[in-house]
């Protein structure tokens, strides 16, 4: 016998945050690796710097505030990185097509970097979230 959802709240408005957590955390990427990158720094080192920082700080609010679970706090903002790497890759590539020949490889360090950071702010938003739930102030 199949078994009623209630739901305690709308999707629509905490679906809206998601999309805006992957937005703030590609852009926050983007604009230091791809300078970075410029300058002739490698992965990973080209994406370590604020823009994880704000990846890792998304997460934990997604955790902490929008009471996400561990792994959609971590895939909403950790998909920023791979996809800042991504929009990076294709503007090399327009600009010269014999580049990136390892842009698997690119993408594979991308998702572990910010898999890494994702992660590491959804487990600190879960740990606030047991011990200094949301609402209760």
């Amino acid at each position: 016998m199949h078994k009623p959802v209630y739901r305690t709240r709308d999707a629509a408005p905490v679906r809206s945050f998601v999309l805006a957590i992957a937005a703030v955390s590609t852009v926050a990427v983007l604009i230091p690796y791809a300078a970075r990158i410029d300058l002739g720094h490698e992965l990973p080192g080209a994406l370590y710097g604020i823009g994880l920082w704000i990846v890792g700080f998304a997460a934990m609010i997604a955790r902490w505030r929008l009471r996400l679970g561990i792994f959609a706090a971590t895939f909403a903002a950790g998909a920023g990185v791979p996809a800042a790497v991504l929009g990076k890759l294709l503007w090399d590539i327009a600009v010269d097509p014999t580049s990136h020949n390892l842009w698997p490889f690119e993408l594979g360090i991308a998702v572990a970097v910010g898999a890494v950071a994702a992660l590491s702010g959804a487990l600190v938003g879960w740990v606030m979230s047991v011990l200094a739930p949301p609402g209760k102030a």
